[in-house]
């Protein structure tokens, strides 16, 4: 299934955009190889019990710090010293172990041909985030990456609207890409228009997202591209 398509408004028009903001794990990257493996070296580390592997994957695009903490239950001092055994690993060990997800490239480009204003709003650590696009070529496509601080405590709105801020766009004149609840649920605290995609970490089917009434899912970057961009002319109506 290619997606399912809401239009607001009684006439059935496409909405129009100037910006596309894009979240990066499980969205443009699929990041959950370099993720776990430091997620499982700070479990080691600590000396915590291990989980399961529905809650290891949750550990997926949040602050770490916050995952931890509502993992084990631990307090703001020792989730610090957990997330410091995370970042360490993560940077100087697991950052690129990471690859884009088929079409991100290729979509990115031709958005930006077509004059879109292409945003990254992430709660991954931004200094991160800026090294992975620009490992992967990605950054280049970017007009402004925007991620989560030092201490963790943005949340996925501050974040968009941080992005929104530096792109100079106001929330209607922009669309979020997200594959997880906290895109959705940030891009409704921001007033931005959603669209979801199934293939990352959070819903795989188009129900799953019925809670945040997304304008679009999609299962793949080309149908992200149809629906954001117009079609083609057709030469034989030419």
């Amino acid at each position: 299934m290619s997606g399912q398509t809401v239009f607001p408004g009684q006439d059935g028009r496409r909405p129009c955009f100037r910006g596309v903001l894009f979240d990066l794990d499980g969205t443009l990257l699929d990041t959950a190889e370099g993720v776990l493996a430091s997620v499982q070296y700070t479990i080691e580390t600590m000396g915590y019990p291990s989980l399961p592997d529905e809650i290891l994957r949750a550990f997926i695009g949040p602050p770490v710090k916050q995952s931890l903490i509502r993992a084990y239950g631990i307090g703001e001092e020792e989730a610090q010293r957990a997330t410091q055994v995370f970042r360490g690993r993560y940077k100087d060990h697991d950052l690129f172990r990471a690859v884009p997800y088929p079409g991100i490239p290729e979509l990115l480009k031709r958005l930006r041909s077509n004059g879109f204003h292409i945003g990254v709003a992430t709660l991954k650590r931004e200094d991160y985030a800026i090294s992975l696009l620009e490992h992967f070529g990605i950054a280049a496509l970017c007009d402004s990456i925007c991620g989560s601080d030092f201490d963790s405590k943005m949340s996925k709105c501050d974040v968009i609207l941080k992005c929104l801020q530096k792109l100079q766009l106001a929330a209607h004149d922009a669309v979020l890409i997200g594959d997880t609840a906290s895109d959705g649920e940030g891009a409704r605290l921001a007033g931005v228009p959603f669209i979801a995609v199934t293939y990352g970490f959070g819903p795989v089917d188009c129900e799953g997202w019925n809670p945040f009434q997304p304008l679009f899912t999609a299962d793949s970057a080309d149908a992200i591209g149809r629906f954001l961009l117009p079609e083609p002319a057709d030469p034989a109506r030419l």
